[in-house]
Order: structure tokens, then sequence, then C-alpha cells
């Protein structure tokens, strides 16, 4: 290493150990010939750790040599001198010279060790459109270019520099920045973070949601399956059960005619044995026991089982039947667009308020402020009618709505909003329109329904005791509407009533 006097500095805490040129010389040759050998990394990494400035902590960039022997960057020393008084920033001596001189082999092994280490991030990263090696850098694009795109239109005109100079000057922008502006650079950076965070901790507990609703779902099906289960072994258990009793009476009947009809052999065997010995006898005697024994014994009925009775329309019976326990609902509600406030009955036709509701998601389909739920199945064509029950509720809305509806913040409850509803409210009755119109009607019913005449673009309220109108919505209706359930905040349910289901052939 030639050029002039010199010294490699080796930094270690406070502590500096001063080498001459040549031995630095030798130093650096020795560690780049095991740069290549294993466990070399290591190696490599102590280097560096040893050849960084104490100011700006990298690697020095034009290292000068102070007359304590300590190195710094040029840089890095301007700045800490341009503060205060000219002293080494490690041990405070006062320095001789205002210009300290360039430690030329240290920075000798600097520029070796920076150049490897742009070597070593730039290799296997090629340019996307060239697939050449990122070497330059488009201060205009603010890019890392190769050398085909200088001369590309895209880059015509534009200025470039070495990559590791544009580094070097991202370097010394970075530690040029006072801590007020690092921190004003950074704000939307932990902004990000935190957002991240947010969504990340709101996606958490929504897979905690998730894996909570399926356990429930799961066991509201076993649960309703294993009463259909129950009932179809106990009715399979009463049919088998009244076959083998018929089975059995049949089987005595049988037996008891077969026992007739042996006693009736053996009085033939006897009669045979009779006439044999008559034969030799008086023709009378003779001819009176032939009377006898040649008249018809009848027909003997043979019982069966009557397997049409057990067999005919059995599903259909069986079915039946099950109405008596299971009741049609012609309606269910959809948790997801419940607010969270609100608890839904498990077969999910009955809503009430509840002061419960952490740790549900605030998903886009879910109702907030608004305590409503939706119908989980829309319509778009048809008549279709459901019955509410409402029982001594003070406050209550029940309607339809468009399932484009707003689901999150204040609007208004009316059709032009898309909500066709009726609202209960200090014992009166209003339609929801803008502004609402109270409604003469001091009867309160127990149940309220509601019927959608999608076609004719009508919403009916009625009361089912004796068919009172309560209120008729009329407007054309051009998307899928759903039933609305707003049981208002009290604790008190607004369920769906059951409908009898009739079979026609």
């Amino acid at each position: 290493m030639s050029g002039s006097p010199g010294v490699f500095v080796r930094a270690r805490g406070c502590n500096k150990e001063v080498l001459s040129e040549s031995e630095s010389e030798s130093a650096l040759r020795s560690v780049l010939l095991e740069s290549g050998a294993p466990g070399s990394g290591a190696v490599m990494a102590s280097l560096e750790e040893e050849v960084q400035c104490t100011v700006c902590c990298d690697i020095f960039t034009e290292p000068v040599l102070l007359s304590c022997s300590h190195s710094f960057c040029r840089k890095c020393l301007q700045q800490v001198w341009s503060k205060g008084r000219p002293e080494c920033p490690l041990c405070r001596r006062r320095s001789s010279k205002e210009f300290p001189p360039l430690n030329l082999a240290l920075k000798h092994v600097c520029d070796l060790l920076r150049k490897r280490e742009v070597k070593r991030l730039n290799a296997g990263v090629n340019c996307d459109l060239h697939q050449e090696t990122l070497c330059l850098f488009c201060r205009n694009d603010q890019r890392p270019v190769c050398v085909s795109c200088v001369s590309s239109t895209n880059h015509k005109g534009h200025e470039f520099c070495r990559l590791t100079e544009a580094v070097q000057e991202k370097r010394a922008n970075v530690f040029s920045f006072s801590q007020d502006e690092l921190e004003a650079a950074l704000h939307p950076l932990k902004e990000k973070v935190e957002n991240l965070e947010k969504i990340q901790h709101i996606c958490t507990s929504t897979a905690k949601y998730i894996k909570s609703q399926a356990d429930n779902t799961e066991a509201q099906i076993k649960q309703e399956f294993a009463k259909l289960h129950s009932f179809l072994r106990k009715e399979e258990a009463e049919r088998i059960a009244k076959l083998r009793q018929e089975e059995e009476q049949k089987s005595q009947t049988l037996q008891e005619t077969m026992e007739t009809i042996n006693r009736k052999l053996e009085s033939l065997s006897e009669t045979i044995k009779t006439l044999e010995y008559k034969m030799k006898t008086e023709d009378v005697p003779f001819l009176q026991v032939v009377q006898d024994t040649l008249q018809d014994p009848g027909d003997t009925p043979v019982p069966l089982i009557d397997v049409a009775k057990h067999l005919n329309v059995l599903k259909y019976q069986v079915w039946e039947k099950m109405l008596g326990i299971v009741q049609y609902v012609p309606l269910c509600l959809d948790p997801l667009s419940a607010h969270a406030q609100l608890s839904l009955s498990e077969e999910l036709t009955s809503v009430s308020y509840s002061h419960r509701g952490k740790g549900i998601p605030g998903n886009p389909e879910r109702f907030d402020p608004y305590v409503f739920v939706l119908g989980a199945e829309g319509y778009d064509g048809g008549t279709h009618s459901w019955e509410v029950e409402v029982g001594n509720k003070a406050n209550c809305r029940i309607g339809v709505a468009r399932g484009s509806v707003q689901r999150k913040g204040h609007f208004s409850v009316c059709p032009k909003e898309g909500l066709y509803t009726i609202v209960f409210r200090k014992r009166e009755f209003h339609a929801g329109t803008f502004p609402e119109t109270r409604l003469d009607f001091k009867k309160k019913p127990q149940r309220i329904k509601v019927c959608l005449s999608y076609d004719k673009g009508e919403v009916t309220f009625t009361d089912p005791s004796d068919g009172t109108v309560i209120y008729i919505f009329k407007d054309t209706f051009t998307e899928r509407l759903y039933p609305l359930f707003g049981p208002a905040k009290d604790s008190a349910p607004l369920r769906i009533c059951p409908m009898t289901v009739s079979v026609s052939y």
C-alpha cells in the first residue's frame, strides 16, 4: 500500500490500538484472503465493526487522523467541531491541527469493504427489464438502474451516478437531519405500523370469533339432528313394535289353527280305524259312520301380516308426525347484520337487546349504531308474508329494507333511504316516512303481519287477529328487499311466528 504516512486505527470501545501502514496492509490482505474460507462471515463482520466511525456508526468515509491517534469521518468531525471546540469526540483531547490529515490506509480498507458490501447486495439483483446488474442510480426517478437503462427512452435526459455514491449521499442526508426532522419523517411510518397492528388485532379477534361461530353452529346442528334422530329412532321402534305385535298375534292364531288341525287329524285317524272295524259289522251303523266322516270340515283361514298397513305412505306419515315437533318458520335472522348488542336465539327466530357485545367484529354488514337486524333471505319478486310477535314491548320497529341500505352511522329511517317500516314508540304507532306519519291505531296488537307484494310495489302491515290494515307503503322496487327487525333497547324479544304447513294433492 503506497501513499503518504498513515495508520490503521482499530477501535474497541474508547481504546484505540495504532498499527503502522505496512502492518495494516498485511492485516487487510490476510482478512481478504480469509473471506472466501469457511467461517469468513464472522471475520468480515468483526472487521466491519472495527472500521466504524464512532460518530455515525457506519464504515469510515474519508477518515482523518487526529493527533490522539483516533480517526473519524471528515464530515462527522466537521459537524462535531462546528458545534464546539476542535477536540476529539472520543477522548476530548484538543486537536493540534485545524485540518487533520487523511488516513489513507484506513480509507483504502474502508473503500474495499464498502465495494465488497455493494457487490454482495447486488449479487443476484438484476434489472427487471434488461436482466442486468443494478449498478447505477437515476436521480430523476430515484431508483437503481442498469447500464442498458441509461440509453433507454424511459430515462432520456436523466442524471445518473454510481449506486455506491447514491448510497453515501442518502446516508449523509439521513445523518444531517435534526431529531425533529427525523421524527416528522418517521411519523407516517409509525402511523402505518399502528394501523397495521390494529388490523392485525382485528384479524386475530375475527379469527377467534369465526372459530367460535363455527363451534357454536356445529353444536347447534348436532343438537337439532340429535332431536330428529331421537324422534326417528323412537318412531322406528314404535312401528317395529307394532309389526312384531301383529306378527305375534298372527303367529298365535296360526298356532291355534295348527293345533285344531292336529286334533282333527288324530280324530280322523281314530275314525278310520273305527270304519275299518265297522265295515265288518252291520250296514246301518257303517253307513252312519261314513256319513259323519265325509262331512266337509270347511276352509281354514290362513292369517297373514297386512304389509300395506305398515308401509303405506310410510315416509309421509312420519313426516306429518314430525310437524308436531318441528315448527316451520318462514324466515330466520342474519347474525352478520345484527347490531353487536343484539342477542339472537339459537334458532335465529327471535331477537332482543343485550348489554353484551364484546368480541364481536364490526364487519361491514353489521348495523351500528342502529339496533337493527335483517332477515337472512331477501326477495326480488312474488308475494311473501310473515308474522312478528311484539307482545308487550314498549318500543320496536319492523318492516323491510333494501339490501344496499346504509349499515354504519346515522341516517333517516324512511323509504328514500331504502327502509319501509312502522315503529311503536311511547304507546303510539308511526309509519317510517319522512317526517314520520302518526297512525290513528289505538289498540296495540300482540302480533303484526308484514306482507310484501314485490311486483305490486306494496308493503302492507296488518293486525292478523282481525285483519285490520295498519299502514301500506307503495313504491317501485328495483332491488332485493330483506325483512328488518328493530327490538329497541329493551330486553323483551321480537319473535318470528311459526306458520301452519298444509299439503295438497
